[in-house]
C-alpha cells in the first residue's frame, strides 16, 4: 500500500549579484589601496631610488664608459651589480608582502559583501542568490547589486 503524501509546489525567488562590480564599486575598495599605498610607502619609495641609482649609473657607463680607465669602470660595473642584488632583495620580499596584503583586504572585502547579500536576500526574501557570472541569463529586475553596495557602504 503506498501513501501518496501532498507535495506543494512553491515558488523559488533567485536573485544574483555581480560581486567583482560590487566590489569595484563600494567606497572601501578605494580606501583598501590608499591603506595599502601608505603602509608600504617608505619601502616602495626605497626601491624605487635604487631603481633610479641603478638606471643612472648604467647610463653613466654606457656615456662615460670609453673615456674611464678600466678600473673605474670595474668598479661601477660592481657597484651596478651590487645595486641590483640589493635591488632583488628588496624589491622581491616588498613585491610579495603587497600582494599578501591586498589578498588579506581582498578577502575582508568579501566577507563584508557575503554577509550584505545575507542581509539583503533575508530582507528581500529571496531563496537563493548566485554570482551574476554564473547566470546565462536573468532578468535585470533579480539584480541585486545596487541595494548590495548600499548595504556596504551602509554598515561602514
Amino acid at each position: 500500500m503506498l501513501c501518496a503524501g501532498s507535495l506543494q509546489a512553491r515558488e523559488v525567488k533567485i536573485g544574483f549579484v555581480d560581486v567583482q562590480a560590487v566590489a569595484a564599486s563600494i567606497p572601501q575598495s578605494q580606501q583598501v589601496q590608499e591603506i595599502i599605498r601608505t603602509e608600504f610607502a617608505a619601502k616602495i619609495e626605497e626601491v624605487s631610488k635604487l631603481e633610479k641609482d641603478i638606471s643612472f649609473n648604467i647610463e653613466k657607463l654606457r656615456r662615460d664608459g670609453p673615456t674611464m680607465s678600466e678600473k673605474q669602470q670595474q668598479e661601477l660595473t660592481a657597484s651596478v651589480n651590487k645595486q641590483r642584488e640589493q635591488y632583488e632583495n628588496l624589491a622581491r620580499p616588498l613585491d610579495e608582502q603587497i600582494r599578501q596584503r591586498q589578498a588579506e583586504e581582498r578577502n575582508r572585502i568579501l566577507g563584508m559583501i557575503k554577509a550584505a547579500i545575507d542581509v539583503v536576500a533575508e530582507r528581500e526574501k529571496f531563496d537563493v542568490v548566485l554570482n551574476a557570472n554564473a547566470a546565462v541569463y536573468a532578468k535585470p529586475e533579480f539584480d541585486l547589486s545596487e541595494k548590495v553596495i548600499q548595504q556596504v557602504s551602509k554598515a561602514n
